[in-house]
């Protein structure tokens, strides 16, 4: 079996490429469950541009949005607590790198 016809299985970890020059200690990932709604991503990305985060890599299948985000821990603590309180978000769990 080629990976291509295992991605829809859940069986292939998703993994971020993060851009050049960017250290992996400074990043947080994300994983964000999320209702099957229009816009969906785009309030989830909205959010993070909000309150501050910058996000430097993302894949989405759903019923999830893994993100790579750099932000102070402060931006960082306010960037949960919406993405948590969030309508269509059903969860939220985060690994510093």
């Amino acid at each position: 079996m080629h990976l291509r016809d295992r991605i829809g299985d859940g069986k292939v970890p998703s993994m971020l490429l993060l851009p050049p020059g960017v250290a992996p200690a400074s990043v947080t990932r994300l994983s964000v469950d999320v209702s099957d709604r229009p816009g969906v991503l785009l309030r989830v990305l909205g959010i993070c541009q909000r309150r501050g985060a910058r996000v430097l890599a993302m894949t989405y299948s759903h019923p999830r949005i893994e993100l790579a985000v750099a932000a102070d821990e402060r931006h960082l603590m306010l960037l949960r607590g919406r993405l948590e309180n969030a309508i269509d978000v059903l969860g939220v769990s985060y690994t510093a790198s």
